[in-house]
């Protein structure tokens, strides 16, 4: 299988408190994972994103674009925003992106560029998007948003 080294803007994201809704509620859980799959199959393609995996209620998705990736991060937050005051299952989602060197192997993706953005997304508040610096480096003249710096962190 071939191996292909490239950059990419990797998205990880994960839905906050999902255990505990599938303990608590088990149609409830459904329905939010199928809320999230109406929400972020069009904006993905939308921002020419790939959707690599799913992993329970966390997503890992791909884009050659680290605006495509904010773009798509800030309406998908908008989106499940105005899906809770509309709806009775509400949700929060967390979302990490960093821009950084993969493999790809097959359908997969791999290396410190995945392991990084996975690690940031726990970073980041309910409803909200933690970027790393290489990601806002790339940004911050072409997507209007107002960051907040988080002191460094030491990550696994």
């Amino acid at each position: 299988m071939p191996i292909e080294r490239k950059l990419a803007a990797v998205m990880f994201t994960d839905i906050v408190g999902f255990t505990k809704i599938m303990t608590t509620s088990e149609d409830t859980a459904i329905n939010i994972l199928q809320a999230q799959d109406k929400i972020f199959n069009p904006l993905l393609k939308e921002h020419s994103g790939n959707l690599l995996k799913k992993m329970g209620d966390g997503l890992l998705v791909e884009f050659s674009s680290a605006v495509n990736a904010v773009e798509c991060a800030l309406k998908i937050q908008s989106a499940i925003k105005n899906y809770n005051e509309a709806d009775g299952d509400e949700f929060h989602i967390r979302i990490g992106i960093h821009l950084g060197d993969v493999l790809m192997l097959g359908d997969d993706i791999l290396g410190d560029g995945v392991n990084i953005a996975s690690r940031i997304e726990a970073l980041a508040p309910p409803g909200g998007i933690c970027l790393t610096e290489a990601v806002y480096q790339s940004i911050k003249s072409k997507v209007d948003i107002a960051p907040k710096r988080i002191s460094n962190v030491d990550l696994k």
